[in-house]
């Protein structure tokens, strides 16, 4: 293994070449986990809506419930990121959204819609990133930041490639024969190579997962479990709404956007054609992101994680026609490609490793929560007819809170340790 202070000198460059294996397998557990994602079930929202005779309310609230569903299951189910190996949960998670998918394509009435969206849910948003997101970090430590950045980078190719590819495939086919062909193509192309990708280097210099039958033997020097977790102010005061807030303004505005286009008179085809800069956007940030945790740790610079998403906001409340487009998908992108670096390297940082999948089952169905209640609430709000200006202003309100938290707590009054009671 190679020493900590040659490995905190390795580039970018050197950590692609040594890692490629490991860095692609997390790459396309986050690609395929898109199958789960909000972005992509909205694609489908008005075919399915009028199949089942839906409005945007009811529609929302269906997501919700499933999607919370999911959060409450997914608070023990994490947990076996702590003692199944890493390849084995990704064959069975991997297995899981794409047999929910092939569910999903024979949705028929509000019952089956709900059951298809929990399995999506919990399979792609919840676990194939919880899977995927702790291995990475366990494993490394100097590039912690970097390396969870270019894992990253799956969601933001998804987020860019599956809108048009969508929207050109409905031109030409059902969208129930889209949710046969793309499970099938995910499952046939990745998981065979599972078991190789996932191979333990000596390139890894963290301690990997904490199973007594594992070669992968937990070395922490410090590394708490949940409970200590629970009593830790920062968790619920900062932490929590670092993930709650992001994910409750980016489920919501993906899962609304045909309307959203629709009220900013943007066709859908040139709105969808703008991810392009979402995704450049998304991976020039995730870099930008581990980039800083490597160097400043991932306290000092929570609270930037969250100023792209506030003036996204803002831009989207002020913007009209269809100059502003690029600007606020730019800025849109920026914010999602920030947050998961930071969040999982935070949760490292604070709570160490050797019960990161046990601490994650506890933050995620949170997150996984407000990703629950936003397209309910606005849709509710929709169909009450409140302003969409009122409703952005409101996400921005939120994103303001959640970058002056992390500032004044971890930044001012310098609160990036476990107080001594809680470790006593």
């Amino acid at each position: 293994m190679p020493a900590p202070s040659l490995l905190d000198k390795i580039s970018t460059f050197d950590l692609l070449r040594q890692e490629w294996r490991f860095l692609f397998y997390g790459l396309l557990m986050s690609f395929w986990s898109s199958l789960g994602q909000t972005f992509f079930i909205s694609l489908f929202s008005h075919d399915i809506r009028t199949s089942l005779d839906l409005t945007h309310g009811e529609f929302g609230s269906y997501y919700a419930f499933a999607t919370t569903a999911s959060a409450l299951t997914l608070f023990w189910l994490g947990k076996l990121a702590d003692t199944v190996s890493v390849p084995r949960l990704s064959l069975m998670t991997l297995g899981g959204v794409c047999l929910a998918a092939l569910h999903f394509s024979f949705v028929s009435s509000v019952f089956s819609l709900v059951l298809g969206f929990y399995l999506l849910r919990l399979s792609g948003q919840g676990m194939m990133y919880h899977v995927y997101s702790t291995a990475v970090t366990r494993r490394y430590i100097a590039t912690r930041g970097r390396a969870l950045a270019l894992c990253g980078l799956g969601m933001p190719f998804g987020e860019a490639a599956f809108p048009l590819l969508v929207i050109l495939a409905l031109s030409i086919t059902d969208w129930r024969t889209i949710w046969i062909i793309l499970p099938i193509i995910a499952f046939f192309s990745f998981a065979p190579s599972i078991p190789f990708l996932t191979r333990r280097t000596l390139f890894q210099d963290g301690p990997g997962r904490a199973a007594h039958d594992s070669p992968e033997i937990p070395d922490d020097t410090f590394s708490v479990r949940r409970h200590i977790v629970m009593r830790d102010s920062a968790f619920w005061a900062v932490i929590i709404w670092l993930m709650m807030v992001p994910s409750f303004t980016i489920t919501g505005l993906f899962f609304h956007q045909i309307y959203i286009a629709g009220q900013k008179a943007v066709p859908l085809w040139l709105w969808s054609s703008n991810y392009i800069w979402y995704a450049l956007a998304a991976v020039g940030s995730a870099f930008f992101s581990g980039f800083l945790i490597d160097r400043l740790t991932a306290h000092r610079v929570a609270y930037v994680s969250q100023i792209p998403l506030l003036f996204s906001c803002l831009f989207l409340w002020w913007g009209h026609g269809t100059y502003w487009l690029p600007v606020y998908f730019v800025l849109f992108g920026a914010g999602g490609g920030m947050i998961p670096p930071l969040i999982n390297a935070l949760l490292a940082e604070r709570y160490g490793t050797n019960w990161l999948g046990e601490i994650k089952a506890l933050a995620m169905p949170m997150n996984v929560f407000a990703s629950a209640l936003s397209p309910a609430l606005m849709g509710i709000l929709i169909d009450l007819h409140f302003q969409l200006d009122d409703i952005i202003l409101l996400l921005a309100s939120l994103s303001l809170f959640s970058t002056i938290a992390p500032f004044l707590w971890f930044n001012l009054l310098g609160q990036t340790k476990l107080s001594n009671k809680l470790l006593n």
